[in-house]
């Protein structure tokens, strides 16, 4: 079934003359909302070629977090060996020392 544009702008009008004499928000809304429809048919018939297929975008990898070094020391341990864990913990141990961020309160 073919629908004539003008006709489609006719009702367009109609609708658009009954928004503007409504009263209450939720007429004037029914009314752009059937504006719109005719809108949409009216772009819809203009077009004869297929719609295009949509894309779905790339998703982007999300950001890697900073590496932060890791406190537990098994896995320190499988990874640096028991030289390389008592440096880390001793380095580890000065600077809580020197920055004043001991175990205790009163550190500072």
């Amino acid at each position: 079934m073919n629908i004539h544009i003008s006709a489609l702008i006719q009702k367009m009008e109609e609708e658009l003359r009954q928004a503007k004499t409504a009263t209450r928000t939720e007429e004037v809304k029914m009314h752009a909302a059937a504006i719109r429809s005719l809108c949409d048919v009216v772009l819809g018939t203009q077009t004869h070629t297929a719609p295009e297929p949509v894309q779905n975008p790339i998703p982007k990898a999300a950001p890697k977090p900073a590496a932060s070094p890791s406190t537990d020391p098994l896995l320190l341990e499988k990874m640096m060996g028991s030289a390389g864990l008592n440096q880390y913990q001793k380095k580890a141990k000065d600077e809580r020392e020197e920055d004043g961020n001991g175990d205790s309160i009163f550190d500072f």
